[in-house]
């Protein structure tokens, strides 16, 4: 009896999970984007195969043909886009937890992961239809299959058949097609897992293995045929110019991809304390490295008090820092803090027993580096990607750092961890729906809705929207739309 008690509670707890993200897409505010591809444009490049004018359509000319065609398709309907957010977010979550150890640690950790984003993630990924279409489904099928790669290793798979290989090869050729980055790093996750399985592991290459990187070639194939890609874009400006590409890391990257992450950081520089305490034989070499954690764990949380001193503009950079004594310092001191995680992971875990933690922090660096050579458009959700890797990462120091402790000690972390889950899930559930409310009261500006004017009010919580919730951002034309039409045909 207890057993099965036992076995159902995670099931009963992700149908929990599904249901909060599913209300949860319902209370998205539309915006930006949402309304380009829902309109007009959106209709025009749908029937032209996602192929316009570079002046007109610029960056929303591109091969993305299954993230392009579900923005569109979520846009139009609602139902469907509540229940893609509440199997994604949760897929998502599901595959954290199986990768990190299936205990209630990491479940409730991995849990928490939407809860400490910085705001250019809560608006840009978490509270924006765009923005959740391109970056959750295919990170979530990404994890999916290190899911399967990680039971072959550790000899749970049962056998390797045709329709799993055929599963792993659509699961590459759709992942593949919703934005550029991930549809490389497929690629190089196929051969990185032949490489490793044959001279770590001494396994030969498995089917679903070869179905996986067959299907991630052919994906980059058809992606990258596109003919936008081989016409100068008006859009994305990539360049080698040293100088621009240091400047655009003091000034505005480094912030997005490590200094704003300070939940994470802190809990990294906290367990490598934990860790060093209980590894290190060697009294100077356990001193000096607790020393230089505490040092991080201090300046990474008086950043942030700082900087909460500061304004951003609606892309989430901090202008008025640019070129500042601040941004150097702080630019440098990222660069510092990497070589400290690297020695942390090299020092605390051993490759063939925790290859996980290893390949998250990898991708944490690799999935970092494609943004770097980008002058313009930056934005902060392109190094989401990168942060589910270092948080993934984060919770492996956590459970690492807890398996020296007491039972007593890991309760009552766990009791704590979940009274703070549910308290955030609370909060951004009631700060969105007050953000809802608001938003159904001022669109119902008759100037606004017949294009007259534009909004003149913001929502209460306004990082819980596009663009920090920016005016020009919102559309009259859509709000009409959507305003005439009843419930059922809404969904």
């Amino acid at each position: 009896m207890n057993q099965n008690v036992k076995s159902k509670w995670p099931k009963i707890y992700f149908a929990i999970v599904f249901l909060y993200f599913f209300i949860m897409r319902f209370l998205v505010i539309p915006s930006g984007d949402d309304f380009f591809w829902g309109g007009s444009q959106g209709k025009y490049l749908l029937q032209h195969g996602f192929y316009g004018p570079q002046a007109i359509y610029g960056g929303s000319s591109n091969g993305r043909y299954v993230g392009n065609f579900l923005e569109i398709f979520t846009i139009h309907h609602l139902l469907p886009a509540m229940l893609m957010y509440g199997i994604f977010w949760t897929l998502l979550i599901w595959c954290m937890w199986r990768l990190t150890g299936k205990t209630k640690l990491s479940l409730l950790l991995s849990s928490l992961f939407v809860f400490t984003f910085q705001d250019g993630y809560l608006s840009t990924v978490l509270a924006w239809n765009a923005g959740f279409i391109n970056y959750v489904p295919p990170l979530s099928l990404i994890l999916l299959y290190l899911v399967v790669v990680q039971k072959d290793w550790q000899g749970q798979l049962k056998n390797s058949n045709w329709f799993l290989t055929g599963a792993m090869f659509l699961m590459s050729l759709v992942g593949g097609l919703f934005v550029e980055h991930l549809t490389l790093y497929q690629i190089f996750i196929g051969l990185a897992v032949m490489i490793v399985g044959h001279f770590i592991f001494k396994k030969g290459i498995a089917l679903y293995e070869s179905g996986y990187l067959i299907g991630a070639v052919m994906s980059a194939a058809i992606m990258f045929s596109h003919p936008a890609y081989r016409e100068h874009s008006t859009y994305r400006n990539t360049s080698l110019d040293i100088p621009a590409l240091i400047q655009n890391y003091f000034n505005v990257t480094h912030f997005w991809f490590n200094t704003l992450n300070v939940v994470v950081n802190v809990v990294l520089c906290v367990t490598i304390v934990l860790l060093s305490s209980k590894m290190f034989k060697n009294p100077l070499r356990k001193w000096l490295t607790n020393i230089i954690a505490s040092l991080f764990a201090v300046y990474y949380i008086a950043i942030n008090l700082w900087l909460q001193t500061k304004t951003y503009d609606q892309f989430f950079m901090f202008k008025q820092l640019a070129g500042s004594k601040a941004a150097l310092l702080d630019g440098g001191i990222t660069v510092l803090f990497w070589i400290f995680l690297i020695y942390a992971t090299l020092s605390f875990f051993r490759f063939k027993t925790d290859y996980v933690t290893y390949f998250s922090m990898f991708s944490y660096f690799a999935l970092i580096s494609p943004f770097l050579l980008i002058v313009s458009p930056i934005n902060s959700r392109e190094f989401f990607t990168a942060y589910i890797f270092l948080y993934l990462a984060m919770i492996l120091f956590v459970r690492k750092a807890l398996s020296f402790y007491a039972f007593k000690t890991r309760r009552s972390v766990k009791v704590i961890l979940a009274a703070v889950l549910l308290l955030c899930a609370i909060n951004v559930g009631v700060k969105m729906t007050m953000n809802y409310q608001a938003n159904m009261a001022r669109v119902q500006d008759e100037r606004f809705l017949d294009s007259k004017t534009s909004l003149k009010t913001h929502v209460p919580f306004r990082k819980y929207v596009l663009s920090n919730d920016a005016l020009l951002q919102q559309s009259g034309v859509y709000w009409k739309d959507y305003l005439t039409k009843t419930w059922w045909e809404r969904m």
